[in-house]
């Protein structure tokens, strides 16, 4: 099993990090893999709702000037 926790703080070790690093040492201690993705000091743009990424069916955003289909990916791989 897989999880991601998404840290949506600006402070990259703040008090959330900390939080779901806790978290993260015990899911491992159940052999449950685990990463904290770092959104909150990321440059993502919001969705300008043009549906290339149904139209494509490759459900990926056709654009890329930020790091959200890297994110997505990741998102898509965990249980």
């Amino acid at each position: 099993m897989k999880v991601i926790a998404i840290n949506g703080s600006p402070h990259p070790q703040g008090n959330t990090f900390h939080a779901l690093k806790n978290i993260g040492e015990e899911l491992k201690k159940e052999n449950i893999e685990f990463e904290i993705l770092q959104v909150g000091s990321q440059n993502i743009h919001g969705c300008m709702g043009c549906n290339m990424c149904f139209r494509n069916k490759n459900e990926k955003c056709v654009i890329t000037t930020d790091s959200f289909n890297e994110l997505l990916q990741k998102i898509k791989d965990v249980d």
